[in-house]
């Protein structure tokens, strides 16, 4: 029989460091070709990958204080804060097809913990 004591012996109480690792993290996500080059050809390509990094509260707050007048810079600015490889400027990423865009955008909710709204 566990007590309440041996269940609260278990449980690790994590450090400020502990807490604030994402900060330094990385991850290595791979673009499917349908994603990189919609409608091209579905060959024997290496895989591409971008590097990403998780957004932190200060920098989502950044973003949404310089989007304030306009809020579908909020997407553009999240992927130019979370993409580490390749470096990429705000003229650049408005180049990226709507697709791509969806698609960093969901990696990079994922890796920074967010979850999906729930609808009502």
């Amino acid at each position: 029989m566990t007590t309440l004591m041996d269940a609260q012996a278990a449980r690790l109480v994590l450090t400020a460091e502990e807490l604030l690792a994402g900060d330094g993290m990385t991850f290595d996500v791979a673009v499917p070709a349908e994603v990189l080059r919609p409608g091209g050809e579905a060959g024997s390509a290496p895989e591409a990958v971008v590097r990403l990094r998780p957004l932190t509260l200060g920098t989502f707050l950044q973003i949404l204080r310089a989007a304030k007048e306009d809020s579908s810079l909020i997407p553009l600015l999240m992927i130019q804060q979370a993409l580490v490889e390749p470096k990429l400027s705000l003229p650049q990423i408005r180049q990226m097809s709507l697709g791509l865009v969806s698609f960093l955008i969901a990696n990079i909710r994922q890796i920074s913990g967010l979850t999906e709204k729930k609808s009502p």
